[in-house]
């Protein structure tokens, strides 16, 4: 009787490997057969899951993504007021793992190409997906609060909700390159207290 595979976790397993290699190896210098190498598997048996690097990519950031938000999820439904839910984001968003660190080394040398001009496959498809998806989800916190008269209501959302998203990638920029001196919890700890200092309502 032949062996029953479950694809999707064959396919996560897969990817994590290959992230792994990726963000070793650099992106343009990997190949196919590095990642089948590093997975123990035949070459033939990537292409079956995953037919280029870029697949991977998207499958493992999108996969995070996910998770994040599900663990934001899980956190939200426990709070009620919108800068509480807005801070649950922020300290989700900007929590270290070594998956992170490898997407972030990926991502980097990437952004680099394209910046250069060069081509890069389906990357920057990926990266305005994933943007998107963060800003979205940033800017349905801020509408709440706004909404519920948490913050002014001249304030534009979508700016805002894009700063904000776009900061987590410096942030998380800094701690990569200074790891031993820049403390990335106190940085947000106390990004957090400026943000809720500049919610408080001001005595007349």
């Amino acid at each position: 009787m032949p062996k029953i595979v479950d694809r999707e976790k064959k396919r996560s397993e897969i990817a994590q490997k290959a992230i792994e290699v990726l963000a070793k190896r650099g992106f343009r210098a990997t190949t196919i057969q590095d990642i089948a190498d590093a997975a123990r598997l035949g070459k033939g048996t990537i292409y079956h899951y995953f037919k280029t690097k870029e697949e991977i990519l998207w499958a493992v950031s999108e996969q995070m993504f996910r998770e994040t938000e599900r663990a934001l999820g899980a956190a939200l439904l426990k709070i009620n007021e919108p800068m509480d839910k807005l801070v649950a984001l922020i300290e989700e968003a900007l929590r270290i793992t070594e998956e992170m660190e490898h997407l972030f080394i990926i991502y980097s040398e990437l952004w680099l190409i394209t910046v250069r001009g060069e081509p890069t496959g389906d990357f920057v498809h990926i990266l305005k997906r994933l943007q998107n998806d963060m800003k979205n989800l940033v800017a349905g916190l801020i509408n709440e609060g706004k909404k519920q008269g948490f913050w002014p209501q001249d304030i534009d959302v979508e700016a805002l909700a894009g700063y904000l998203a776009s900061s987590f990638d410096g942030v998380f920029a800094h701690y990569m390159i200074d790891k031993e001196n820049f403390d990335i919890k106190r940085v947000t700890k106390e990004f957090i207290k400026f943000m809720l200092r500049q919610s408080a309502p001001k005595n007349d």
